[in-house]
């Protein structure tokens, strides 16, 4: 690599820093009209009610155990409809960043490089705009990519999956947290349904809490009732993955809504 291609983005954090190396990781872009499919403007019902739990609000405790049940293919499947963004080389290849997390008093620093994906085309925006005024790279732009097969990359420590900050604050999070390590919220009203190709009712999990207001809206729009009376839940990614890794067929199914902010820029990307 060039001189040029090593230079870095400094970014100050809570507990060390993060460095943007300007060298490529091996994962490709996904064409963006992959991400651009009619199911996502189904029509949202009240009729099917979903009983809460505590249950939905827990984060997974091993993540790697997910990829060996039998339902991950199928989970997998439906997250890779959502896309995340990264900054990227003009072959489509994200930009990889080094971590150094810094540890206590007489503990081993830990570096390694790994690639940014946000889960908010705006933050991608933001850091491609940084990254442009450090280094002069042809072609650097931002890209969709497969949240399945991010998540996957997250779980081995091998990505970074950056949340919006104001994702995490909505879902209760403190006024000063770093989005960087934060497990992604995501927003669901248990009173809502929305109908698979089957006929079936499954419950939309939206990345956006406005997503989540705005079915909620329509789903009242279509059945009566007053808005006020249906409650927004927040859950993160790995909870409910989790618990759809081990559902049987009886149990709720999920659907994950991408936020349609990023729809419209890929809308947006397409027509021009």
């Amino acid at each position: 690599p060039s001189d040029r291609n090593n230079q870095l983005i400094m970014i100050s954090l809570n507990q060390g820093f993060i460095a943007a190396t300007f060298a490529y990781t091996t994962i490709r872009a996904i064409p963006a009209h992959c991400f651009t499919l009619p199911t996502y403007n189904l029509p949202f019902s009240s009729r099917q009610k979903f009983t809460s739990s505590t249950a939905i609000l827990e984060s997974a405790n091993e993540k790697n155990v997910l990829f060996d049940t039998p339902g991950w293919q199928s989970i997998k499947k439906d997250l890779d409809q959502v896309p995340v963004f990264a900054c990227a080389n003009a072959e489509g290849q994200p930009m990889k960043y080094r971590i150094d997390l810094a540890k206590k008093t007489g503990e081993e620093e830990s570096v390694f490089d790994v690639p940014l994906f946000y889960t908010h085309v705006d933050d991608a925006l933001a850091e491609l705009k940084k990254a442009r005024e450090s280094a002069d790279i042809p072609g650097m732009d931002i890209n969709p990519y497969p949240l399945g097969e991010i998540f996957q990359m997250w779980a081995t420590d091998k990505a970074v999956i950056i949340p919006n900050k104001n994702a995490i604050l909505q879902a209760g999070a403190p006024p000063n947290s770093n989005p960087m390590g934060q497990n992604v919220p995501l927003f669901a009203c248990m009173e809502i349904a929305q109908e698979n190709e089957d006929g079936k009712p499954v419950l939309p999990l939206f990345m956006e809490l406005e997503d989540a207001n705005a079915a909620v809206k329509e789903a009242v729009s279509y059945d009566g009732g007053k808005e006020e009376e249906f409650e927004v839940v927040c859950l993160s990614l790995p909870g409910a993955i989790e618990m759809l890794a081990n559902a049987d067929e009886k149990s709720t199914a999920f659907h994950f809504i991408p936020p349609s902010t990023s729809l419209k820029h890929i809308r947006d990307y397409l027509s021009n």
